[in-house]
This record gives structure tokens, sequence and C-alpha cells, in this order.
């Protein structure tokens, strides 16, 4: 695979081009994603917090109401003197009680108990029974004086919701009397109506996550299973939750709640994203190989011209020349190939030159060495040819011509001062047969017949 992509500089132009874009569009569209789903995430947690805020104040709101009403029930006098006396008329004590309780009447009521009985109760209808002494809300009141109990109604409890009970001590003389703020769930569900929308849910639990009402997706009780199964197992309460989940705990009156929104973004949108960000692979692939043809014909074609005039150049065709009309690189190259090529044409065409000249040369001196040979082979005859017919002159002659023949056409330039002498002893003797002996030649060189001298350069001497 290397070596096919190699083999092409379109397919390498397509593969840079298809990795770059690749890297852009994936990554680029991941981070794009990921950073969009961070900053929903955010502006979703944020609205959902201030949400959770909204409803937590009201159920505070409707918890402190209650409060201060059993407050100022247990600071009342007229209903200390009522439940001391049992003759006190009830028209003047419910008067009190409608008084105290008109701030809450609308989601709550409220009940007087004294020794386990109901004395008096803002309930329209059926006055509520009787409850035992040892009933664990007003026990836990009697040994908590002056302090609010909160606690589940046992007798009205199913899986989704229950009473929350509010009890107060409010008098001990002659026997404990408790007043008692019962709220049912419904009443918290229509108190906080407004505040949930349809894709929202709410929960408020006692500390052992018990509920006492559950408000829109929370209905079917699984977000509430989940958050138990994920902490009696040690995992985080949200552990495996579709759903956010937000809880917060009301530390004074014991109760937890619970807020459930749907998650930012579905899994169906997300995958979307991803899909999208694959749409946009497949066609920056098709981009890419436009862009790849395109751009490698735009640069393979100088490319391609500069390879085939090379191989033109290399097959020995000196006279190739590259017709490139451009001012970029590719220009630049092809002037420098036109000038190598001339350049180097023309060093080749001096060497050939040099090469004919040479060759011509030594024929000359081929011919140079047949000429002198001849002429002496030549006169080496006539020597033997005199001496055959007792001319002695005529061998003289042409022995001593050869010897001054082949010490000028020699090729040194220099020789023995003996050598020289030689030469010219040689030379006279053909001088003296032409002048009819009417010299004489006398040498003298002492020690120096071993001495190096130019050659011929007693010859014109004894000539002149």
């Amino acid at each position: 695979m290397k070596g096919f992509v190699r083999q092409s500089f379109k397919r390498q132009m397509f593969i840079i081009f298809l990795l770059v874009t690749l890297v852009l569009v994936i990554v680029g569209g991941i981070m794009t994603i990921q950073g969009f789903q961070a900053r929903i995430r955010s502006d979703h947690e944020r609205q959902d917090e201030e949400q959770e805020t909204v409803i937590r104040e009201r159920i505070l709101t409707m918890l402190e109401l209650s409060e201060g009403v059993l407050e100022r029930l247990a600071a009342n006098e007229l209903l200390a003197d009522a439940l001391k006396n049992e003759n006190m008329v009830s028209l003047e004590v419910y008067s009190v009680l409608y008084d105290e309780t008109a701030g809450i009447r609308d989601f709550a009521t409220v009940d007087i108990y004294a020794d386990g009985k109901c004395r008096y109760s803002t309930a329209s209808g059926s006055t509520p029974g009787n409850l035992p002494r040892e009933y664990a809300v007003l026990k836990e009141a009697g040994e908590k004086a002056g302090e609010n109990v909160y606690a589940m109604d046992p007798s009205n409890t199913s899986a989704a919701s229950s009473d929350l009970l509010i009890a107060r001590l409010v008098s001990e003389t002659p026997q404990k009397c408790f007043a008692l703020v019962r709220i049912s769930g419904s009443s918290i569900e229509k108190r906080l109506s407004g505040t949930i929308n349809a894709r929202d849910g709410y929960m408020l639990t006692n500390r052992f996550f018990r509920p006492f009402c559950l408000i829109g997706t929370a209905k079917d009780n699984a977000a509430l299973t989940l958050i138990k199964s994920n902490l009696f197992a040690g995992r985080a309460y949200d552990h495996d939750a579709k759903s956010n989940i937000y809880i917060s705990e009301l530390e004074k009156q014991g109760l937890l709640c619970i807020y459930i929104t749907p998650p930012v973004l579905e899994e169906s949108a997300v995958r979307e994203g991803y899909r999208i960000i694959l749409i946009l692979a497949i066609a920056s692939i098709l981009v890419c190989l436009f862009a790849a043809s395109r751009m490698s014909n735009l640069v393979a074609k100088p490319i391609n011209t500069l390879s085939s005039a090379m191989r033109r150049f290399r097959k020995g065709d000196f006279d190739v020349k590259i017709d490139l009309e451009r001012e970029d690189e590719f220009g630049q190259l092809a002037v420098g190939f036109n000038k190598m090529t001339g350049q180097l044409k023309k060093t080749m065409d001096e060497q050939v030159a040099a090469e004919r000249s040479v060759n011509e040369a030594r024929t000359r001196m081929m011919q140079a060495q047949l000429n002198p040979h001849f002429l002496y082979n030549t006169l080496d005859t006539i020597k033997w040819v005199a001496k055959a017919n007792q001319v002695p002159e005529i061998a003289t002659l042409s022995s001593s011509l050869a010897a001054v023949l082949r010490m000028s056409i020699s090729g040194d330039k220099f020789c023995t001062l003996a050598q020289e002498l030689e030469m010219v002893r040689n030379y006279c003797e053909i001088q003296k047969i032409r002048f009819d002996d009417s010299f004489d030649l006398t040498v003298d060189v002492g020690d120096c017949a071993d001495a190096v001298v130019p050659k011929l350069i007693l010859q014109p001497l004894a000539e002149n």
C-alpha cells in the first residue's frame, strides 16, 4: 500500500488532503459536539439549580408557615385554658384556631390532641380519630418540648405518598396536649403546581428515602428505586441514571428534596450529531478526490513535462527544450534545465572537437614517424650500395646524413654534450666532402662530455 501511494503524485496529494480534512472534520466535529454538550449541560444545570431552588423555597415556605402556626398555638393562652377546662365553649377556641391557621389551611390541617384524643381540628367533614398516647410522633414531641417534630403518618402511607406530620407540645397540664399539622402528598403536589413541567419530576422524602409525594416523571418510582439501590451498593446515588438527579437536604426538618430533570441532549440527538460528522467525512473524501485531481493536474503537468524531457535527455536527445510559460518555481526549473542541457551540449561538442584534434595529431605523428623511417632505410641502402661499388664518399654522406636527421627529429629537447658533438662531426663529414676537405674539425671539451645541453645548440655555430 505504501509503495502504491508513492508511485503516484496524485495519490500522495489525495492522501495528504484526506488526512488533513478528516482530522479537521472528525476531531473538530467531536470537539464541537462535546463543547456544545458541555455548554448546554452547564446552562441546563444552572437552570435546574434555579428551578430546584424555587421548589425548595416553596417547600420551606410551607414548613415555616406550619412551624409558625405551631409556635403561636403553643403560646396562645386561650387555647391553653381551653385544654385545661374541658367545659370551655368550643366556638371561642375554634375562632382562635381558625385565625392562627389561616395561612396554611389551603394545604394543611391542624389538630389539637389532649391525652390522645382529638379535641379540635380544622379538617372539614369528619373529625380525625384519636391517637394512642404512645403514638410515635406525639411521644417524640413530648420528649422534645419546645421543638417541632417531623414524621410520616404510618396510618396513611403508600409506596408513592404519605401524610407529613409536624407535632409540637403546646401544654402539659392537666395532661400533655399537642398541636399536629398534617400535610398530604396531594396538597404538596398542588402547592408545587406550575413550578414543575411535564418532563421533570420531584420527590419529597424523609432521610430514609420514604416518599411523602412523587410528582411528575418521578411517579413511576423508578428514580427512587435506582437511588436506593445505588446507595445500598455503595455507589453514587446517580450511577447509571439517564436523567439528572439533584438532592438537597432540609437539615432542620430532616427531609430530602429530590429534583429530576431529563438529560440535556437525548441520545438520539447525540447520535444525529455524530451521523452528521460521518456525512461530512464522506463528503470530505469526495471533495479531497476532486481537489487532489485538480491540484495534481496543476502541479503534476509541469512535473510530467520535466520528467519527459529528462527521459529524452537520458536517451541522448541533447536538443530537448522545455517550454513552460510560468514564472513560479516550475518555470525556473525549466529555464535551469534548458541552460543545463545547452551548456552540456556545448561542452560535449567541444570535447568531441578536442578528441578529433587529438586523433588528427596522432595521425600526423604516425605519418611523420613513417617518413623518417623510410628515409633512414633508403639512406642505409645507399650506404651499402656505395660500399658494394667501392664508392666510400657516398657511403659516408648517407650514414652521416642519417645520423643528423635522426638527431634532428628526435622528440628529446636536451642531450649530452658528447651526443651533440657527434651530430656536429657527422654534419662536418658531409661538408668536408662538399668542400673537398678544405677544413679540419678539432674538438676539445675536456671532462664536459657528459654535460647536458639543449639539442642542436652547436650545429648552427658549426654551420655559420
